[in-house]
Order: C-alpha cells, then sequence, then structure tokens
C-alpha cells in the first residue's frame, strides 16, 4: 500500500494543477473550494498483521478502502440567488440563470480511505450557493492501479476469516447536508467539504449488511464478495452496492 498511496500523491498534484489551470477564475468573483473524503467508523484497532484496521461491527474489520470517483458536478442554489440577486456573469452559459449552470470538475480521483482524510481537490469556483455535490463511482482505467477494472475495493476480515470485496458499477451520487435547507456558500472564502463514507453504516446487522453469512464456497480460506466470485456471494455483492448510496453524507469542515 506504501507503493500506492506514493503513486496516488503524485497522481493527484499533477490533477490538481490541471483542473486548477482549466478552472481558475479572475478578480474577486470567485473563491476556493477544497474537497476531501473519509471513512468514518465505531472504532480503530491494529489486525494482527500490524496494519492499521477499523473495528465496523461486530466481528468485522476492515483494513482497505479504495474507491474511484469521477466527473464532479457543484449544482447551485438558484432561488436562493435570484432571491438575493447574487448572479454573477461566470454563471451564465446560455443567457438564462438556471438550473443547467454548474461547475463540473473532472476526475478521476482514486482514493484510499484507510489513510486518514484525504484530500483531492482545491479548485477555484465562481461566487455562488451551492445547493449539491454529484458524482459518479465508476471502474479506474488505470492498468496500474490496485482498482484497476473495479469502481470499490474493500477488504478485511469476518470473525477473523479474510475477506475481499469489490464491485465494477458505474453509479451517479447526489450528497447534501443533512439539513437540506443549509447550503455551501463560496464567496471571495475558501470552503472545505469533506464526502464522509461511514462504513458502520454499510456493515451491521440491524440496518446495514449482515457479513455474518457470506460464505467461502471454495474453502480457500478467503471470503470473496463480488459480482462474479466463485464462494456463491453474488446476491451480497449488489447489496452491498445497493447500501452504498445510503452511507455517505456531506460534511461541513
Amino acid at each position: 500500500m506504501k507503493q500506492f498511496n506514493q503513486w496516488l500523491g503524485l497522481a493527484l498534484l499533477s490533477i490538481f494543477t490541471l483542473i486548477s489551470c482549466s478552472k481558475e477564475e479572475s478578480g474577486s468573483d470567485s473563491g476556493k473550494l477544497a474537497l476531501s473524503a473519509k471513512s468514518t467508523t465505531t472504532a480503530t484497532s491494529s489486525s494482527k498483521q500490524g496494519t492499521t484496521s477499523k473495528s465496523v461491527a461486530e466481528g468485522i474489520e476492515i483494513t482497505d478502502f479504495v474507491i474511484n470517483l469521477v466527473e464532479f458536478e457543484l449544482e447551485i442554489d438558484v432561488e436562493e440567488m435570484e432571491m438575493e440577486d447574487d448572479i454573477n456573469d461566470d454563471w451564465d452559459d446560455d443567457g438564462y440563470f438556471d438550473f443547467e449552470d454548474e461547475i463540473e470538475l473532472e476526475g478521476p480521483f482514486t482514493l484510499d480511505l484507510m489513510a486518514g482524510q484525504i484530500s483531492f481537490l482545491n479548485v477555484t469556483v465562481p461566487n455562488g450557493r451551492y445547493e449539491e455535490l454529484e458524482f459518479k463511482i465508476n471502474k479506474n482505467k488505470d492498468v496500474n492501479s490496485e482498482i484497476f477494472d473495479k469502481s470499490v475495493l474493500i477488504k478485511g476480515t469476518v470473525n477473523d476469516v479474510p475477506f475481499v470485496f469489490w464491485h465494477d458499477f458505474m453509479d451517479e451520487i447526489e450528497i447534501d447536508f443533512e439539513d437540506p435547507t443549509v447550503d455551501f456558500l463560496i464567496s471571495n472564502n475558501t470552503e472545505s467539504l469533506v464526502i464522509d463514507f461511514n462504513l458502520s453504516l454499510l456493515f451491521n446487522s440491524v440496518n446495514g449488511i449482515d457479513l455474518s453469512g457470506a460464505m467461502d464456497g471454495n474453502n480457500d480460506g478467503i471470503i470473496e464478495i463480488s459480482p462474479r466470485d466463485e464462494d456463491g456471494n453474488n446476491d451480497l455483492a449488489q447489496a452491498i452496492r445497493n447500501k452504498m448510496k445510503d452511507i455517505i453524507d456531506l460534511l461541513d469542515d
């Protein structure tokens, strides 16, 4: 993972530079958006191998969580900005100020969310009120990546038995603050937002996905959970994929 993290840092630095240059706005009509991501769990411990792991539910430890994010969009709060007469020429692309006037930020961003809170986007955007962040989870296309041809990879143990979950889905995610009336405001300032992936909500036996029934069908000592595994956990993989949308929150840092 150390080599992967070094590669990730260099790749993100290059992406930051390209995006910042392509999105640069001049004068006092713009501010900065700083975006980061993290995984949240109930407790942190050390695994038997000496690497950091996170306890997310009874008998479940997570050691790896890598996800591939692409095509970010910031959606403006049209009604609020019109009421405040806070309209900026940088927004208008068709002669009308409407919901189609959005800020698009390219990816991909392959994030190792077990490495702590990852800052991966710091760009200049026009001043305004934004009500929603939209992005896609999609397959990684880098043949040198740990998750090549996958969109998400999670590793850990279930009652001390190793498991690997991966999927190659493409999903569009729309996230807002818990209070839908709250916007984030860019006004010649830097606004810091965090995308929070709550693994404790993903893996639990009450409202999440219960892994206690996951099978090692081929008896190779590893529980494999994917759309194409040989252990008989394909339906479980689909259930995890469906649940992932529900465990993502937007936080004001």
